[in-house]
């Protein structure tokens, strides 16, 4: 008879595999009691049969079996091959189909050819994902309460390791200034691509993978463990073990990110123009971006047949940079930077979320609705959490009142992002007119619309 022997195990915390080799040991020992030939072993070690996630060695078995290479199928127990009644549904018309024998270690015979047989295996199924989901449960319920009492769950985050307490992690000597670096440059509106370029260039290496990405990049500055920080009811709480930065320098660089569009979080700052996308057509609405034509530099709608509107790009931007240096210098500037008006608004509204948030929490527990369907609502709203908690602080990190001194000194040194952060601010709206066929991109300050905004 010709034997694959399977073997599995959910979680191999260590990573040495020695769960999937003792389960190995013990059935080949069943093969050699049978007489059996083992010609193949298929271990899928550190992967759950209950997530739902694929299992490659089990797809690989599932083949063999098909192509008739293998007689028998021996498991440890009948939950290393199943914990999913829809899977095991179709292994049973599998081994009905080709005649298998399956055998276990510790439920000997699975018998699955008769009516009897095919109901304990179902029995067996149900009582196995009944307890996967008591265990996940549990684990779920125990890591609420450690993050209720400070303590993380989850992967470390570069920068930091495990010390002597689990779930107290800290700042890791070797990595922690790195850490401090790209928060800070993220803060001050260089892209992520740029930043996981120079960390690549430098030789410097994730605790992953074999390179920095723009996706990795983002993934490490949304830790909150770097703030000190845990997530507890999709709300940030004072963790009780320090981070590498102060929670507020954390908050911080997390607002500068998600006001930033979309593209501007990834594309390097040597591509971005100042007023592209920002500058509208008057009449028609439609956006300018940086473009040429012949040896002009401009800004243009690039809407063929529709609008034509163009202005000379530097032009534009010396224009633009002078009246922001002129409106920053005014007393009043810094009050523009933080709109206290609308503060109330952005609190009843988190409140009101919170609300909603309690109410559905609420429903699975008294069991009217299941977690399967809350759950698309509260991602919704813990979207949203997020986007209003970031609006109570709108003022960009870079603005403060020391740097409205020099204003034009200010401005220069600032990057290409922040001072698009600014001119978001500034004005609610930045449009341009057109000037007629033939007559070029002509600069004139009465062509300019601008809706400054008010404190």
């Amino acid at each position: 008879m010709r034997v694959g022997v399977y073997t599995r195990i959910s979680r191999d915390e260590v990573g040495d595999g020695l769960g999937v080799m003792r389960q190995e040991e013990d059935c080949r020992k069943l093969c050699d009691r049978r007489g059996w030939s083992v010609i193949g072993v298929f271990v899928d070690n550190d992967v759950s049969a209950y997530s739902g996630r694929r299992r490659p060695r089990y797809d690989d078995l599932i083949q063999a079996v098909e192509g008739g290479e293998i007689d028998v199928i021996v498991a440890w127990a009948p939950e290393r091959l199943h914990r999913s009644p829809r899977e095991l549904e179709d292994f049973i018309e599998l081994v009905e189909r080709t005649g298998c024998v399956v055998e276990t270690v510790k439920a000997g015979s699975w018998d699955v050819g008769t009516s009897h047989g095919r109901l304990v295996a179902r029995m067996l199924g149900a009582v196995a994902r009944s307890e996967s989901e008591r265990t996940g449960e549990r684990v779920r319920r125990a890591h609420q309460q450690a993050k209720a009492d400070g303590k993380w769950r989850g992967p470390i985050p570069y920068g930091m390791r495990a010390s002597g307490t689990p779930g107290l992690p800290e700042g890791d000597p070797e990595r922690a200034k790195i850490v401090t670096e790209i928060l800070g440059r993220a803060r001050r509106g260089d892209a992520l691509t740029a930043i996981a370029a120079d960390l690549n260039a430098a030789g410097v290496r994730p605790k992953r993978g074999k390179a920095w990405t723009h996706t990795g990049i983002a993934r490490l500055i949304g830790s909150p463990a770097l703030g000190g920080l845990v997530e507890v009811d999709d709300e940030f709480r004072e963790a009780s073990f320090e981070g590498l930065v102060d929670a507020s320098e954390w908050r911080s660089t997390q607002q500068a990110l998600r006001r930033r569009p979309r593209g501007e979080r990834s594309r390097p700052r040597q591509t971005l123009s100042l007023l592209g996308g920002l500058l509208a057509c008057a009449e028609h609405g439609h956006p300018c971006f940086a473009a040429t034509r012949g040896a002009d530099v401009l800004y243009q709608a690039r809407v063929p047949g529709q609008c034509f509107v163009g202005v000379s790009r530097i032009s534009a931007d010396d224009l633009i940079t002078s009246l922001v240096v002129q409106r920053l210098r005014r007393p009043d500037a810094i009050a523009l930077f933080r709109p206290a008006t609308m503060m109330g608004a952005v609190q009843g509204q988190l409140e009101e979320v919170r609300r909603r948030r309690e109410e559905i929490i609420n429903l699975v527990g008294d069991g009217v609705i299941s977690r399967y369907e809350a759950r698309p609502q509260l991602e919704a709203l813990a979207d949203r959490l997020r986007r209003l908690e970031t609006q109570q602080n709108p003022t960009p990190s870079l603005v403060t009142e020391s740097s409205l001194i020099d204003p034009r000194q200010a401005w220069a040194g600032w990057t290409t992002i922040q001072r698009r952060e600014v001119l978001r601010l500034l004005f609610d709206r930045l449009a341009i007119k057109h000037v007629g066929f033939g007559s070029g991109p002509r600069l004139s300050p009465s062509r300019f619309v601008l809706d400054w905004a008010t404190a």
